[in-house]
């Protein structure tokens, strides 16, 4: 009986210590699986429409990305920062990441489909709502839906 009790009082110690270790996002607005439906470079005005381009922003790290799409690109992860007094994003250090050694800066050209023009990157949050978003850049305006 005597140790019965002490294996129902060890895991219920095990699963409540395990409770608390889940992280939350630091801004469940933003925070999550995206979709890039377009993005429109304020150069010169042109909105260009995303097919199968994705943003995952989770805690501190970002990865964009093509999936089973036809442009073939290339996948990257960088840091991701939100600044809430700002309200501003920044996505820096953008590159491959196969493993640490093997990691490969990102090249500009290879973040344009992306609506980046830098490894590093600051956006002002235009809305978010935890449905929708638009980031601000100073190359493009970037519409994404939450998946």
């Amino acid at each position: 009986m005597k140790r019965n009790l002490l294996y129902i009082g060890i895991c219920l110690a095990a699963l409540v210590a395990l409770g608390g270790c889940k992280k939350a996002p630091i801004n469940s607005d933003i925070e999550g699986h995206w979709q890039l439906l377009e993005f429109t470079t304020k150069a010169d005005g042109e909105i260009h429409r995303c097919e199968r381009i994705y943003y995952s922003i989770q805690l501190w790290v970002v990865e964009v990305a093509e999936k089973q799409g036809t442009q073939g690109l290339t996948s990257f992860r960088g840091r991701y920062k939100y600044d809430e007094a700002s309200n501003t994003v920044s996505m820096t250090d953008m590159s491959t990441y196969a493993t640490p050694e093997n990691s490969v800066p990102a090249e500009v050209w290879q973040l344009e489909p992306y609506g980046l023009n830098s490894v590093n990157t600051t956006f002002r949050v235009l809305e978010s709502d935890g449905h929708s978003m638009v980031l601000e850049s100073d190359y493009a305006i970037l519409k994404f839906k939450k998946f």
